[in-house]
């Protein structure tokens, strides 16, 4: 019993010594760790010969800011005739289109001068594939036209590869699918003078008769393309396309030279490849700054003056991930000029 009573007493004792011991480590290491989370703070001795941290010069300043041109090159910032789409969030208004990437990889769009003119229309594009140096897009489009008997619409369908070459050289492949249809004279009182001319409705209306309106046309379009971005604000873009397949299903009538219907409607019934009646090829250079893209160039066309579709446009684009990310650093930049001094 002693021996017993002994062993547990000195149990006790062991116990009491290994929590007083773990209290004063826990208290060390409480007060190791106060002091080192508090600031070191230099000896005043010292503090007369710590040295000031040098301010920027304007120039040095200047220098630095993010300027496009010094910004490295967006190899996907091409839209209109590669695989690639809109942003996220990403708004281009253009002079022949208003886009927005809805959603990721894919964009929605509409041409307002078409949708004034009563030819209403939209288009959608989905980057579908984006695997390394490759992409696919597929797109689609729709017009549609209403005056009075007369029903017209157009659907197309189409697929681009986009293939990056090396790091500022990419090459876009296409073909678009379309599906052309008219039926039933239209009434010219509700169609715009732009349109009509000076044609006179009542004396149009009396001279036609309804089967002379029906069409059906069929084609492929194939176009190539190619750009090299110098940077993130110039590129230079190869543009060429042509109609390599052409059916055409049904013809009435003979159309007037309004807005090129001529060159469309007037076409004989049956299949051809109207390749050298209907090329364009362009060669454009591109400026695209903070929030506009503006592109000038020159081309060759069967029909005059088609080349400028593809050689001139003007956008002012905002909104997406690359865009916000250069606003901020310029934002930084001129936060920052007020810490300069001198020149």
């Amino acid at each position: 019993m002693k021996n017993l009573f002994a062993l547990t007493s000195l149990s006790i004792v062991l116990a009491s010594s290994d929590a007083l011991a773990q209290d004063d480590s826990s208290s060390t290491d409480g007060e190791t760790t106060t002091e080192e989370e508090a600031p070191v703070e230099l000896p005043t001795t010292q503090q007369d010969e710590a040295l000031t941290m040098p301010s920027l010069s304007r120039a040095q300043h200047k220098w630095l800011e993010p300027k496009r041109s010094e910004l490295p090159q967006v190899p996907h910032a091409q839209t209109d005739f590669t695989a690639y789409t809109l942003e996220w969030g990403e708004t281009k208004v253009g002079l022949a289109s208003i886009t927005v990437g809805a959603l990721p990889r894919t964009q929605i769009g509409t041409i307002p001068v078409l949708d004034l003119l009563g030819i209403y229309n939209g288009h959608i594009k989905v980057n579908a594939v984006k695997a390394g140096p490759y992409g696919l897009g597929i797109g689609a489009n729709y017009f549609t036209l209403r005056a009075g008997d007369m029903k017209a619409h157009s659907l197309g369908l189409s697929l681009i590869q986009s293939i990056d070459m090396m790091e500022p050289w990419s090459a876009h492949f296409g073909f678009k699918w379309s599906d052309i249809k008219s039926s039933g004279v239209p009434d010219l009182d509700e169609l715009p003078g732009i349109l009509t001319g000076s044609t006179s409705s009542d004396d149009f209306q009396a001279s036609q008769m309804p089967s002379e309106w029906d069409f059906h046309l069929r084609e492929i379009t194939l176009s190539m393309a190619t750009d090299y971005r110098f940077n993130r604000r110039d590129s230079l873009i190869l543009q060429a396309s042509a109609v390599f397949w052409s059916d055409v299903i049904e013809r009435g009538y003979e159309a007037p030279p309004i807005i090129g219907m001529d060159e469309l409607f007037n076409k004989e019934v049956g299949t051809s490849t109207p390749i050298k009646d209907t090329y364009v090829a362009s060669l454009a250079w591109q400026w695209s700054w903070r929030r506009t893209d503006l592109r000038v160039g020159a081309g060759v066309s069967s029909v005059p003056a088609a080349w400028l579709l593809q050689s001139v446009d003007l956008s002012y684009r905002f909104g997406g991930k690359t865009r916000s990310t250069e606003r901020r650093m310029n934002k930084t930049w001129r936060r920052n000029k007020s810490d300069t001094k001198g020149r």
